[in-house]
């Protein structure tokens, strides 16, 4: 498939945590891909969900007090997080340019609420955004788990895999 039409299509999708894996995916897409617009996506975790996912029962004074004081707390710690991913981003998209893409830098929010929190993960995130920007490919570092570490810690790389309808390409670490 040629150049002209992935763009029709939509970028790709580049996603970037700022990891030596994550810059090694952006340069082989580079090699690969060059030329191409892309969208290059960093996912942050809202820290406040944790606080506000245990905080006490907000049925009693000293809960309703916590749920309040924590809402400000957490308003702030997000605000913080959002910008270091929007750098994060934009440190990724730089890079991508350098590797022959026509790159924009995207940070987006994987968690909101404490609600969403069974239902919104960093591979969700990859995938709807993938969905939104219409991506040509989604290209992903892998970390290079083993089988047990992945199942215990999770995997954002096995996720987006296991769940996208749309073309991934997986840039494995250094031997």
């Amino acid at each position: 498939m040629g150049s002209a039409t992935r763009r029709q299509r939509g970028p790709v999708l580049l996603c970037y945590d700022g990891s030596d894996t994550a810059k090694r995916a952006l340069e082989r897409a580079g090699h690969l891909l060059g030329g191409d617009e892309a969208v290059v996506l960093t996912v942050w975790e809202s820290l406040g969900s944790a606080i506000l996912r245990n905080l006490p029962s907000g049925e009693t004074e000293f809960g309703r007090e916590a749920k309040f004081i924590a809402e400000d707390v957490v308003d702030e710690l997000d605000a913080s997080t959002a910008e270091a991913a929007q750098a994060t981003a934009t440190e990724g998209a730089r890079l991508a340019a350098a590797a022959g893409f026509d790159a924009r830098p995207l940070a987006r929010r994987a968690l909101a609420r404490a609600a969403e929190r069974t239902t919104v993960t960093v591979w969700r995130a990859v995938l709807d955004v993938a969905d939104e920007q219409d991506a040509s490919l989604i290209v992903l570092g892998s970390r290079g788990r083993s089988g047990v570490k992945t199942m215990l810690l999770g995997s954002v790389t096995y996720g987006a895999v296991h769940n996208s309808q749309r073309p991934l390409l997986v840039v494995p670490p250094l031997p």
